[in-house]
């Protein structure tokens, strides 16, 4: 019966990979565009900020009804809502209106409907798996995150070389339609009948933040999380505009698919071999190993030392996702999963948000004059790192690495008791 199970997971998870990698291919292609018409980290944050605000603000609806209704269903909503955004962006692309008040509007709405997709994906996962099988079902969808940042750049790059965006598009369009096919091998349940879930959406967000607060421990791992996406969230948003000062779009395509490659090469570890030591201290350790390669990564312009020092920073991304989802989950309930992930996911990615509308601007308009030839720093820390265009960025992402470490060294009592005790939380 596991085999089934896991053989119905492997078939949606194949379906969610080819969106992915779709998506991925968009975002690239957008990203660049809008880049070269504004000429600014804070445009090109834009473009991530909507991606990304939507569905963190909705996660917690969209974790909700993951519980109320059919996930299977939600999931299939989620996907189609995010199909026709992005023919709401051709359609745009066609017509010849590509700035970036058009495209906005389309990555927007295509970021809500995930808010219904992802919490019901990961949900279900508790609905086709034993809890032996988490942590290798876990390093497969690391696996398929990574496959987005290692496939989509170096091919976008190639496609709109070769094509433009229009195919990129199309592409993606096709990705998503098998994804609702291959959501179908999901098992469909109608959660409206069961007892205890038929709270207002008020009272369920209330149940769920209670649920987080009244548990320390995972409060605390949620909260390192934040801490992690808002690094990550430093380096999307400053990595673009740092490497094009210094290369130009091809290379930074494939700067970024050979970086992403250590995503991969962890997520098969994680997936073949699962986690061999308690996932707290895989989290812990991975901190501090991913912090010290972001770190490194700003101190030089070196595009070898840069892509070298970038695959190591996405090698350690899935032993911490991975451990600290392993670690949550273990104490969640089955029929509050969804609900439970909304509230971690927009608690936990919130801090994207904070890169995104911080890092552009600080880029722009604080280290960037700061680290310019004559600049303050240009005398002492512009001697490490170097001074001029993009040297601002690349101070930041040296201290979002120490960021990282420092967020490694935070240890709650709560959280290393709930290391010792595998009890799921009683909601």
């Amino acid at each position: 019966m596991e085999q089934k199970s896991f053989t119905r997971f492997i078939i949606v998870w194949i379906g969610q990979l080819l969106s992915g990698i779709g998506s991925g291919m968009t975002a690239f292609a957008f990203g660049i565009q809008v880049y070269e018409q504004t000429n600014s980290a804070a445009g090109f944050a834009s473009i991530l900020l909507a991606s990304f605000m939507p569905s963190i603000l909705l996660g917690p609806l969209g974790g909700i009804l993951a519980d109320r209704f059919d996930r299977r269903v939600m999931i299939i909503i989620g996907d189609a809502g995010a199909a026709v955004s992005v023919l709401f962006l051709l359609l745009n692309c066609l017509s010849g209106r590509l700035s970036l008040w058009y495209i906005l509007p389309g990555v927007a709405a295509g970021s809500a409907f995930s808010a219904l997709q992802v919490p019901a994906y990961k949900a279900s996962l508790s609905d086709l798996l034993s809890e032996s099988e988490y942590a290798k079902a876990g390093g497969l969808v690391q696996l398929a995150s990574s496959a987005r940042h290692l496939l989509s750049p170096v091919a976008a790059g190639i496609l709109l070389s070769l094509s433009g965006i229009i195919n990129i598009l199309l592409l993606d369009i096709a990705s998503f339609i098998i994804a609702v096919a291959a959501v179908f091998a999901l098992p469909g349940k109608n959660r409206r009948i069961k007892t205890g879930l038929t709270l207002h959406l008020s009272g369920a967000l209330k149940e769920s933040r209670l649920c987080l607060s009244e548990n320390s421990g995972v409060k605390q791992v949620v909260y390192k999380l934040a801490a992690v996406t808002f690094f990550a969230g430093c380096i999307q948003v400053l990595i673009t505009p740092m490497l094009l000062f210094i290369t130009d779009t091809k290379t930074l395509g494939i700067i970024q698919s050979i970086s992403a490659s250590g995503m991969v090469a962890g997520s098969i570890f994680v997936s073949l071999f699962g986690l061999k030591i308690p996932p707290l201290r895989v989290l812990h350790l991975g901190l501090i190993a991913g912090g010290a390669s972001l770190s490194l990564l700003g101190t030089s312009t070196n595009l070898f030392f840069i892509t070298i020092t970038f695959f190591l920073f996405y090698l350690t991304l899935p032993f911490i996702n991975t451990s600290a989802e392993v670690w949550i989950r273990n104490r969640i309930t089955n029929e509050r999963q969804g609900r439970i992930w909304g509230i971690v996911s927009f608690t936990s990615q919130s801090g994207y948000l904070a890169a995104y509308v911080t890092a552009g601007f600080l880029s722009d308009k604080v280290f960037s004059p700061l680290l310019s030839e004559n600049g303050v720093l240009s005398d002492s820390i512009g001697r490490v790192i170097g001074t001029g265009p993009g040297r601002g960025s690349a101070f930041i992402l040296v201290l979002c690495g120490l960021g990282m470490i420092i967020t490694s060294l935070y240890r709650s009592g709560g959280v290393e008791k709930g290391e010792k005790n595998e009890i799921k939380i009683p909601v």
